[in-house]
């Protein structure tokens, strides 16, 4: 890529990240560095430092960032969503991301020392406990859920746990549908 001119101007931190973001789409987190975003952005590297103390720091926000993207749909958007529509929502959604972000989803806890590892982390499971979240929004407003079928040996949560366990299986191996698992649902609660 031909180095864009300098950028008297300081760019902004949303600014900043839309290019990590784009730095993430096209080349992969391992190419997330201060320099290529500097440049990216047509800035000087010092301008980059003025929102990020290092590159751990740059790549976490960037984490962040992407988990973002991948939810950006808010509650309203899902208002009067069933149980599986929003089951089909998540899954399309991660699905959509991972085709934006090749490989963001194994490679972003490899890029750290052990401190920021553990932060990675913490953020990926933040966003699978917000995926849990809006399911159980959805698995308690759908008024076609039969009221008998779960019980204290099936409670919701363990049935949403399963439901989330099995999307996570179903993105990992990159199955194209989650049909199977919609019908499971479908069997289960209605």
């Amino acid at each position: 890529m031909e180095a864009s001119p300098i950028n008297t101007v300081v760019t902004s931190k949303e600014a900043i990240l839309k290019a990590c973001r784009e730095i993430v789409s096209e080349e992969g987190l391992p190419a997330l560095n201060m320099r290529a975003v500097a440049q990216r952005c047509g800035v000087a590297l010092g301008s980059i430092y003025n929102y990020f103390s290092d590159k751990d720091e740059l790549v976490l926000e960037t984490i962040e960032s992407v988990w973002r993207d991948i939810f950006h749909m808010d509650s309203r958007d899902r208002d009067g969503l069933s149980f599986t529509e929003t089951v089909q929502w998540i899954f399309d959604s991660v699905r959509r991301a991972a085709g934006e972000y090749p490989n963001f989803f194994t490679a972003h806890s490899l890029s750290f020392a052990s401190d920021g590892r553990d932060r990675a982390k913490n953020t990926m499971y933040r966003y699978l406990e917000h995926m849990k979240a809006g399911m159980a929004e959805a698995l308690a407003a759908d008024p076609a859920v039969r009221p008998d079928c779960f019980a204290e040996d099936f409670s919701q949560a363990d049935f949403l746990d399963f439901v989330l366990s099995g999307l996570i299986v179903l993105l990992i191996q990159q199955k194209d549908d989650c049909r199977v698992l919609l019908e499971m649902v479908r069997r289960t609660i209605y």
